[in-house]
């Protein structure tokens, strides 16, 4: 049996004031789908975080709308979908019994939703078992169990519940939405908790052939197992991801549950990318690509005045600047500096450094009036 792997899409992100639905869009249709249409797997896998929040907005549900369609009404490959911590588990339920007739499992409320899933190929059934993100309160509550405590321990009760539904001797294997320990993050993630109690061991995952995990949007193996595996988020979300490769896995059991998976790149209409130089440097250069999205490090030592707005001109999707603004010391004295420096001294270095000019004679002279009002009042 083939099999698609996919994470994160965050449907209807916004990135520093923009959304990218538009972007996701292109992705996903010129992208995604080309790529299932090639692999032509007999199930499609998303480990949650299908949206960017619990209440997206109308355009990130149209457009999942569109893929449902394309995936299983026009190409009829059944398609289980979990959902992580940025979506709402309920909402993302809705209509899930109906719709798991015509191969569309949205598995996010326990109660409801959360059951093996049992698909056939030519080598008999595989049990898929569904782990959507979950507070350790819904689990004590669906299982019936107020001994579970803690994160972990509430996972590893679900997977158990999970496994103790699938028949023997198929193969099996899970989509779950977590933090496994020894993962490398993304500054885009959402953390799960606060101090690190979210963490989960790898070895849960050890009873099933192949493990297909949503959260860490890097790309990566967890628990040094080769089928326990991140596929990584649709796109780069944020500039720490500027040197990861977004895609999918595709992978395929055979009879004997043996798992080979492969990582296949989907590259963005615009790309995520750090620029690095001074102003100048950053204006004269040729760039292939200067419509991606930019965070523009600018290595000038001193202020560049509206450097955002003439960025622009060049590269319209800068969307950040860092600055490394030289600070000068000739012994590391900073007693009684103020005192030291005139202030007309201060006031000329400044119009030098932001006027590109020195000052004129008529506003050393309003400068000046200014120093005297001011020691006056001080009197």
């Amino acid at each position: 049996m083939k099999f698609i792997h996919t994470a994160d899409w965050h449907l209807g992100k916004l990135f520093y004031g923009q959304y990218l639905t538009e972007e996701q869009a292109w992705v996903l249709r010129e992208r995604f789908l080309p790529l299932v249409d090639e692999v032509r797997p007999d199930v499609i896998l998303l480990a949650g975080d299908v949206y960017d929040r619990s209440v997206p907005p109308a355009e990130a549900v149209d457009l999942f709308d569109e893929m449902v369609s394309e995936i299983v009404g026009r190409r009829r490959i059944p398609f289980l979908v979990i959902s992580g911590n940025h979506d709402s588990s309920g909402r993302l339920s809705f209509g899930s019994r109906l719709l798991a007739a015509e191969g569309l499992y949205m598995c996010g409320d326990l109660e409801r939703t959360v059951r093996p899933v049992i698909l056939r190929d030519a080598d008999g059934e595989v049990a898929f078992a569904p782990m959507p993100y979950v507070e350790t309160a819904e689990v004590r509550r669906a299982l019936d169990d107020g001994t579970i405590s803690g994160h972990e321990a509430a996972v590893r009760a679900l997977s158990e519940h999970l496994l103790a539904a699938i028949p023997s001797g198929i193969r099996r294997i899970a989509v779950a939405h977590d933090f496994i320990a020894g993962g490398a993050p993304s500054d885009s993630e959402r953390p799960l908790s606060i101090g690190g109690t979210e963490v989960v061991s790898a070895d849960i995952f050890a009873p099933y052939h192949y493990t297909a995990l949503g959260h860490l949007h890097g790309p990566q193996k967890a628990g040094g197992s080769e089928v326990i595996r991140y596929s990584g988020s649709l796109m780069k979300y944020s500039f720490g991801e500027a040197n990861q490769k977004k895609g999918v896995i595709a992978g395929e059991i055979d009879g004997l549950g043996m798992v080979t998976a492969s990582f296949l790149p989907l590259a963005p209409r615009r790309d995520v990318r750090v620029i690095r130089g001074t102003f100048r440097e950053l204006m004269e250069r040729d760039d292939e690509a200067p419509d991606d999205f930019l965070l523009a490090d600018l290595m000038d030592e001193g202020p560049v005045i509206d450097a955002m707005a003439r960025l622009r001109v060049k590269y319209p999707h800068v969307m950040a600047l860092r600055t490394h603004l030289a600070i000068r010391e000739d012994s590391g004295a900073r007693t009684g500096v103020r005192e030291q420096v005139d202030m007309m001294d201060m006031m000329e270095t400044f119009s030098e450094k932001f006027q590109g000019r020195p000052l004129t004679d008529e506003e050393k002279a309003f400068l000046a009036g200014v120093r005297q009002d001011m020691k006056e009042a001080e009197a």
